[in-house]
């Protein structure tokens, strides 16, 4: 795994800086801790830092071929790439090193864009086409690498793994998006292609860019659309037991190519146990694996990952982190390239952390919520279409008994958990489905924001993804959103940039995009039943894991920020939000700002999750210069 960065100017005499590289390069740095590389040309200026996984000794980048056709800078991991060299050579290329990077140029110089339909992996690249003196980038299906980019002055383009990359270049402006911030305080994360930065984009997984320097234009192109191959599975007849497993034990398999220790994440619960006893089939050493515990009993799950590990006869290793601490909050928050206020980066940030004094490469269970709906919310979705035919009197009647109690902390939070349900039943199906994670209503959003117009649109991203499913049953329209809102903007980039913040390479079978679209055939009752969802999964795993992995309830990976906002982060907090010359105060309300705070002192609602996003948005502002 690696970080990425350049740009390229129309004018092939537009003076390029090695400094402005050197920078980006710099911000990236522990994206690739091992080794740097630049390559300089007219207009021109490719870089990458490298974190060696495969071929140590060769896969050298920026990567050309012998010819200097093409030059190529690339993130990620190419799971089927000895497959593909074999296919490459008997066209008759030859290979210089064993790296994927070098499959994946020799692809593209064999196969053009269509390579990108061959690739089995997580990815983000760009490539110089020297002969068509165009730039390429692109990104894998479901978007697990990062890859930012921007239009420059002069006609140029600009891109990097990472947003604090891209800013070190001065055509980059550092002014915050307001529809961004919206859907930021909404949801704990931006939504969409948009980032928190006006001007400066994310893309789309499952599409490519090209940039042409003759014209200066911009187009963009789709190789993989998940809605097409959602309704194209549904086609075909439905996938058997025999074929899930066989399909998830391969996606396990590939992800295990490393020349470099590898390990996995283990909490105990059925994704992770299942990747783990998948791991342990296959003719290798033990298998290393790795928790994290809380001292908040209501949140550990390490005495599970314990049992989980010992019964499968793992070598493991558990922390139990001081995770609450001042110092870490600042290094997590110090770390993140664009805010994600997802309580569960900073066990993540700690977890990769300890793995990383072991390994450099670890597998875990992300995906397999969203592929086999595994989420409480997708109950949740089954409740409210009930609600929504039997509304009316019940509902009103539940939404004034729920005005009796307080909103405060800890028990009482699931009376609030109980009044944004009853509260979504009013709303649009796919409002309500994204209201289950919504930190912010829309009129405390105008509140904060000032800016009715952009708390308005924080809906938009879901019902685009709503609208792109049409013609898929209900729970599959709810997965599909998804994947392309609360996977694609939380998970996978709390995940990346947690672990890539120690040169950690995560990688997950369960977002093999094979498997989602074996998935996408299978019938509801077979994803979410009547008691619990991942029932493939759960009849797949039996005899697989222990027992009693099938039996506990699923319990997520969340720190509990509301009460440490009043404990160790006490003081912390105190200085971000109460201090009149805040970088928050310059974008949002102060009054209502600490209100909030006020209100959650007090015990009279919980707060916590909205103020832990003001609190890393400050950190970011002033870390960035970002203004509003």
């Amino acid at each position: 795994m690696c970080g990425i960065c350049g740009f390229a100017y129309a004018d092939r005499e537009h003076p390029v800086s090695e400094a402005v590289l050197d920078a980006m390069m710099e911000a990236i740095e522990h994206r690739g801790p091992d080794a740097g590389g630049a390559r300089l040309g007219p207009g021109l200026a490719l870089g990458h830092r490298r974190l060696r996984v495969i071929d140590p000794c060769g896969g050298v980048q920026p990567m050309s071929d012998a010819d200097d056709l093409a030059v190529l800078t690339y993130n990620g991991e190419i799971y089927n790439f000895r497959a593909l060299r074999s296919d490459l050579e008997s066209a008759g290329w030859r290979f210089r090193t064993n790296s994927d990077t070098e499959v994946l140029l020799a692809g593209y110089l064999t196969w053009g864009l269509k390579v990108l339909q061959r690739l089995e992996g997580m990815f983000a690249f760009a490539l110089w086409d020297r002969r068509q003196e165009r730039l390429i980038l692109a990104r894998d299906r479901l978007g697990v690498k990062p890859l930012y980019w921007a239009q420059l002055a002069g006609a140029g383009l600009g891109f990097a793994s990472e947003l604090t990359s891209l800013i070190e270049h001065p055509g980059v402006e550092r002014r915050v998006d307001r529809d961004a911030l919206a859907k930021y305080l909404a949801f704990g994360h931006v939504s969409g292609d948009a980032s928190m930065l006006v001007g400066v984009e994310r893309l789309s997984p499952g599409t490519y860019l090209t940039w042409d320097r003759a014209s200066g234009a911009i187009e963009r192109g789709v190789y993989w659309d998940m809605s097409a191959a959602w309704r194209e599975a549904q086609q075909r007849p439905a996938p058997s037991l025999e074929e899930f497993q066989a399909c998830l034990e391969d996606a396990v398999l590939k992800r295990l190519v490393s020349d470099v220790p590898l390990g996995a994440f283990l909490s105990g619960g059925l994704d992770s146990s299942t990747v783990v006893a998948l791991m342990r089939q296959q003719p290798r050493s033990v298998v290393e694996t790795f928790s994290i515990g809380f001292d908040e009993a209501t949140f550990d799950e390490s005495p599970w990952a314990r049992r989980a590990a010992s019964e499968l006869g793992c070598n493991h290793h558990e922390q139990r982190s001081e995770v609450r601490s001042p110092e870490l909050l600042m290094e997590v928050a110090d770390r993140l390239d664009e805010p994600v206020a997802d309580t569960s980066i900073i066990p993540t940030y700690a977890l990769s952390k300890m793995a990383r004094q072991q390994i450099t490469v670890a597998l875990s269970g992300d995906g397999g919520d969203e592929l086999l709906a595994g989420y409480v919310t997708h109950r949740a979705d089954r409740y409210y279409r009930f609600a929504r035919v039997f509304g009316g009197l019940p509902v009103k009647l539940g939404l004034r008994l729920m005005r009796l109690f307080s909103d405060g902390r800890g028990k009482v939070n699931v009376r609030f958990k109980a009044r944004q349900f009853l509260e979504s039943v009013a709303l649009d199906p796919v409002a309500a489905h994204a209201s289950w994670r919504k930190l912010a209503s829309v009129p405390l959003l105008t509140e904060l924001t000032g800016n009715r117009e952009s708390g308005e649109r924080i809906f938009e991203p879901y019902h685009t993804a709503y609208g792109d499913s049409a013609g898929l049953n209900p729970l599959d329209r709810m997965l599909y959103v998804d994947y392309k809102t609360w996977l694609l903007d939380d998970i996978l980039v709390k995940v990346d940039r947690a672990s890539m913040a120690h040169g950690l390479e995560v990688r997950s079978p369960f977002l093999d995009h094979r498997l989602l679209e074996l998935c996408a055939g299978l019938p509801a009752e077979k994803k979410l039943g009547a008691l619990h969802g991942k029932v493939m999964l759960r009849e797949a795993a039996r005899g697989l894991v222990p027992d009693f992995v099938l039996r506990r309830p699923k319990r997520g990976f969340n720190a509990p920020v509301a009460s440490w906002i009043d404990g160790p982060w006490r003081d912390l907090f105190d200085q971000t939000i109460k201090s009149p010359d805040s970088a928050w105060s310059s974008i949002l309300r102060p009054e209502t700002v600490r209100r909030l705070l006020d209100q959650h002192r007090r015990g009279q609602r919980d707060h916590g999750h909205l103020l832990f996003s003001v609190f890393l948005l400050d950190r970011w502002m002033t870390r960035v210069g970002a203004r509003g």
